[in-house]
């Protein structure tokens, strides 16, 4: 039985198109009001910064990436696809658990692995890539982590799942003779 979890872009899209908008049209009127140089060119600014906003978000929705996965569970490994286009595949053997931090209002599902090095150095890609995960290591105590927040589901129902699937199919519920997935 496969999980499927998704972003929750749709309502970022949307609510980007009508603020975005909005933000614009009280950038122009800032800049139409006669006032100093200063709050011209913050009008301006203003209409620049939002007109991109506007742009990058009619962009994403005519991709279609408004419905993309983010988690998806098998009874063979955990794929994770991150805001940043890439995407892990983890088997459930590789992972020691999870666990939900809290940082600055952010709810962040971190996912614990046996091997962290050989993580960094079969995912990070390039130097900036290892720089990164290690950070992130040092942060949350993962190089693997996703905001729960941007997910399109309830925070403990996902948990719940995943330690259902951890349970199942990790390490620990491995026969004596071989492993638990194939």
């Amino acid at each position: 039985m496969n999980h499927v979890y998704y972003y929750k872009k749709l309502r970022i899209i949307l609510i980007t198109f009508i603020a975005a908008p909005a933000m614009i049209a009280a950038s122009l009127y800032v800049t139409s009001i006669p006032s100093g140089i200063m709050t011209k060119l913050i009008g301006y600014i203003g209409v620049a910064f939002f007109g991109l906003c506007f742009i990058i978000g009619l962009r994403n929705f005519l991709r279609g990436s408004f419905r993309r996965e983010v988690l998806v569970l098998t009874p063979a490994s955990l794929t994770i696809n991150s805001p940043s286009q890439v995407c892990y595949k983890l088997p459930w053997s590789d992972i020691n658990g999870f666990e939900r931090v809290d940082i600055a209002r952010e709810h962040m599902l971190v996912i614990h692995l046996h091997d962290v090095q050989r993580f960094i150095e079969q995912n990070s890609g390039t130097a900036f890539g290892r720089i990164l995960m290690k950070a992130n290591t040092c942060c949350v105590g993962s190089p693997c982590s996703i905001a729960l927040n941007n997910i399109d589901a309830d925070e403990d129902e996902i948990m719940h799942i995943l330690e259902q699937y951890l349970t199942r199919y990790s390490r620990k519920a491995a026969p004596e003779d071989g492993p638990a997935q194939d």
